[in-house]
């Protein structure tokens, strides 16, 4: 087992929240507080501090990912992990954009949950589960990005799709048969091409803007440019 971890568990069902919690318990970890509200997590977090806030996003009142934010002001050293039932791929980018460090679908096992609450103390961004790609006529990509995400080659796009899945390093090496160096200098390059400063930043844009749909295997698995 790894580290045990002072966890915050947000949901607005309550049997959901004493199955969880009990769960988590029995793993190792501490519960400092349990909520059913989007203000009992906001409060707990602010006065708790824990290390992980696991919580689902639909509450009475409000949206958890509309103050994931304001979470990372009040304790900058909690981890958020989104665990929703929610499949739109776009709630899942505006959490990663947010600052989220996980997003977990509920249709995901309890081990899964655990071995990400494990990974984001890498400070590795962890999705898992299988969400629906917004409508072609909400992700318009910027041209400038379009342009950008051309330059990618066939191994950096194995590489950004991998990302968009929320794999690590080590787990993105053995996936594709290379060593972690190579991996890194992938990513990398991914990122000065994209324009962006992260792993996450990446992923969200390939998510948004469905980026990884455009690749064409008959050009290497490079992204097309569209005009």
């Amino acid at each position: 087992m790894g580290e045990a971890l002072e966890v915050v568990v947000a949901d607005q069902h309550t049997i959901f929240v004493e199955a969880l919690s009990a769960a988590l318990v029995r793993a190792g970890h501490r519960i400092v507080a349990t909520t059913v509200s989007r203000y009992g997590m906001v409060d707990s977090v602010g006065r708790l501090q824990p290390h992980v806030c696991v919580t689902g996003n639909h509450f009475p009142d409000g949206s958890a990912v509309e103050v994931i934010a304001q979470l990372a002001t009040l304790s900058p050293g909690t981890k958020v992990v989104v665990l929703t039932s929610d499949g739109n791929a776009e709630t899942l980018s505006q959490a990663l954009d947010a600052g989220a460090a996980g997003y977990v679908h509920k249709s995901r096992s309890l081990a899964v949950l655990l071995d990400v609450l494990q990974r984001i103390g890498t400070d590795e961004v962890v999705v898992e589960g299988s969400f629906i790609r917004p409508r072609a006529s909400d992700r318009h990509a910027p041209p400038q990005l379009l342009r950008l995400a051309t330059y990618l080659t066939h191994r950096e796009v194995e590489c950004l799709t991998l990302l968009a899945e929320g794999l690590d390093t080590a787990t993105m090496a053995r996936r594709l048969g290379v060593s972690r160096t190579t991996v890194r200098s992938h990513v990398q390059s991914v990122l000065t091409k994209l324009g962006v400063h992260s792993r996450l930043e990446a992923a969200s844009l390939a998510i948004r803007f469905g980026l990884l749909d455009q690749a064409e295997p008959g050009r290497g698995g490079t992204i097309a440019a569209r005009h």
